[in-house]
C-alpha cells in the first residue's frame, strides 16, 4: 500500500528530497499564478512529500497550505515548512475555498489512471478562473507497480490529452526534464503547468 513505502521509508525519502532543486519548475509554476487582490495568492502542495515546496512557498510570500496521504509525510512537511498539512488522499480531494495555485509535483502520478480524470477536474473546481495547476509524471506509458507503490506514466501527448479532457483548461505549458537527483539522472519527467480559464 502506497502509504505504507512512506511511512516505512520516511527518513530515507525525505533524506533524498528535501535538498533538490525545484526552482525552475516553481518559478513557471508561479509565473502563472494570479495576483490576488485582498491578501497573498493561495497555494495548495498537494501531495507535499518532505515539505520542500511548501516551505520555499511560503517563505516567498504565498498563502501556503498543504495535504498528503502519509501520515510521516503530513508530520515531515508541518515540521520542515511550518504549514498546515492536512491527511488526505487526492481521490477523496475537498477544500473549504478557492485556490490560486494548486501544486502538484510528483504526487499525482500514484493515482491510477481511471481515478485521474475525475481527480483533475476536482483539483480545476478548486481553482479560481485563471489560476494555475502543476504536475508532474515519469515519463512512460501505463500504469506499474514499484517497491508497493502503483505510478502512472505519462507521455507529452497522454498528459495533454488529460488535461484537455477536463475542458476548462488553455493551452498547457508542458516540459520534459531530467530528475534532479544524481543518481536519478537517466530518468525524465514530464512537466506541465496549466490555467483555468
Amino acid at each position: 500500500m502506497l502509504t505504507n513505502y512512506y511511512d516505512s521509508n520516511a527518513n530515507g525519502f525525505i533524506a533524498t528530497t528535501r535538498d533538490v532543486d525545484m526552482s525552475d519548475a516553481r518559478e513557471r509554476f508561479l509565473a502563472a499564478v494570479p495576483a490576488r487582490a485582498d491578501g497573498p495568492a493561495r497555494i495548495l502542495d498537494a501531495g507535499s512529500g518532505s515539505g520542500r515546496d511548501a516551505l520555499a512557498f511560503r517563505v516567498s510570500g504565498y498563502d501556503v497550505k498543504a495535504f498528503d496521504a502519509a501520515p510521516a509525510m503530513v508530520a515531515a512537511t508541518q515540521a520542515h515548512s511550518a504549514v498546515e498539512t492536512r491527511l488526505m488522499r487526492f481521490e477523496d480531494f475537498a477544500w473549504e475555498h478557492s485556490l490560486e495555485g494548486i501544486w502538484a509535483c510528483a504526487s499525482l502520478l500514484h493515482v491510477a489512471d481511471a481515478e485521474l480524470p475525475g481527480v483533475v477536474d476536482r483539483l480545476a473546481d478548486h481553482l479560481v478562473p485563471d489560476g494555475a495547476l502543476y504536475l508532474s509524471f515519469k515519463r512512460g506509458t501505463g500504469e506499474r507497480v514499484k517497491d508497493g507503490r502503483r505510478f502512472t506514466d505519462m507521455t507529452s501527448e497522454t498528459l495533454a490529452a488529460l488535461l484537455d479532457r477536463s475542458g476548462v483548461f488553455g493551452e498547457p505549458d508542458i516540459w520534459e526534464s531530467r530528475d534532479c537527483r544524481p543518481d536519478r539522472a537517466f530518468e525524465v519527467w514530464v512537466n506541465a503547468v496549466v490555467v483555468k480559464r
